[in-house]
């Protein structure tokens, strides 16, 4: 009677089960604690590729322009292929502009698409669907059925584009304060090879602010284990990143912070200088890509009017001001992480709209591989 008493009162009750916990947990507590605290954040940075579908092969779209020219060809396929894409880009902007002085409407089409498929490349997502449009809206125009289907399939490739970067974005955010979070909690396993992944990955779709922001994190990481060196070459590298975006007063408070940790006179105006520089060549860019808004206002303008030749020389202007400018300055002021995720919701509808409409064209037209390929491309929207 006694024992069953005992077992019946709720206070012993009670610290049994605290008791068989805490046995459980000296026995399996070592196999778990990885499992659950260093296998999660190992999977949450995982990386995860962009998985975009390839390009129209540069070559087969070159030889649909079909350049009398041979030189300028070659010229053009050679800076295609070795990746510099704002001379190739001022380049096919000539073609289109002769073509136009002849009335080769096929040709003008052809090169506004192959220069949409060069921005899509370039991730100047908003000048490719300029250059797509105009390619489709002559397409449709002169009832190019083929030309229609690639331009339709080529703006469902943008809209993917666009939802894969917006998702590449997100998932480099929530890394960052995955390991701000772990640094905080005095977990510091990995947390300088993830930070410089998060950079990496913040840098490959352009997002300046965002790798910044990992630099200054990182600075910090150092501080924590008194290492001035390297939290002062992290944090000047967060600095001259701030400012070479345009976002001088971000980069100040870095310095500022910097010189209450003690940076020396001589690191100090170095650094100024290196920022100063930054910034001078940011503001450049930003009167060349004023400059260029400029020029093609007045393209459409005169265009509008019907002298077409006039205008076509104002967009190879604005070509080449644009040209000159760095690759940051087309990326200096970009959305919050939740708004373009928000937007990548409509870029699947229209994605998935595009690839259809290319679809059903492809297929009246008897070209089963390239249906077959518009097709699978649906498959990369999600």
């Amino acid at each position: 009677m006694k024992s069953k008493t005992l077992i019946s009162d709720p206070i012993v009750v009670i610290a049994l089960i605290i008791l068989a916990i805490c046995v459980q947990w000296l026995i399996f507590g070592e196999q778990i604690k990885p499992s659950q605290v260093g296998l999660l954040p190992q999977q949450s940075l995982e990386e995860i590729p962009v998985s975009l579908p390839p390009s129209r092969e540069i070559d087969t779209q070159i030889n649909d322009l079909g350049l009398d020219n041979q030189n300028l060809e070659q010229q053009i396929r050679a800076l295609l292929h070795d990746g510099i894409f704002k001379q190739a880009r001022t380049e096919l902007l000539e073609v289109a502009a002769l073509a136009a002085s002849r009335g080769d409407e096929k040709q003008i089409s052809n090169t506004l698409l192959l220069l949409g498929e060069v921005a899509i490349d370039e991730q100047e997502l908003a000048a490719a669907e300029v250059f797509l449009q105009e390619a489709l809206d002559i397409a449709i125009e002169q009832g190019d059925v083929m030309t229609t289907a690639h331009t339709y399939r080529q703006l469902g490739r943008l809209n993917i584009k666009s939802r894969e970067l917006a998702r590449s974005a997100g998932e480099t955010y929530d890394k960052l304060w995955v390991v701000r979070s772990q640094i905080y909690q005095g977990d510091y396993r990995n947390v300088i090879e993830d930070l410089e992944r998060i950079i990496d990955a913040s840098l490959q779709i352009r997002r300046y602010g965002a790798a910044a922001s990992a630099w200054e994190t990182l600075s910090d990481y150092h501080n924590r284990f008194h290492d001035n060196y390297l939290a002062t070459q992290a944090a000047s590298e967060a600095a001259k990143l701030y400012a070479s975006s345009g976002q001088l007063a971000y980069s100040r408070a870095v310095v500022d912070r910097l010189i209450r940790n003690g940076l020396s006179l001589n690191q100090l105006e170095t650094l100024n200088q290196e920022i100063h520089t930054l910034f001078e060549q940011h503001q450049e860019d930003m009167m060349r890509i004023a400059q260029a808004k400029d020029l093609q206002l007045l393209y459409r303008h005169y265009k509008g009017k019907g002298e077409n030749k006039r205008a076509w020389n104002l967009r190879i202007k604005a070509s080449q001001a644009l040209a000159k400018t760095s690759e940051r300055s087309m990326y200096q002021r970009q959305s919050e992480v939740m708004a373009i995720l928000y937007s990548s919701t409509f870029a699947m509808k229209k994605a998935k709209r595009y690839l259809r409409q290319a679809g059903a064209l492809y297929a009246a037209e008897g070209v089963g591989e390239l249906y077959l390929d518009a097709r699978d491309m649906q498959e990369f929207i999600y």
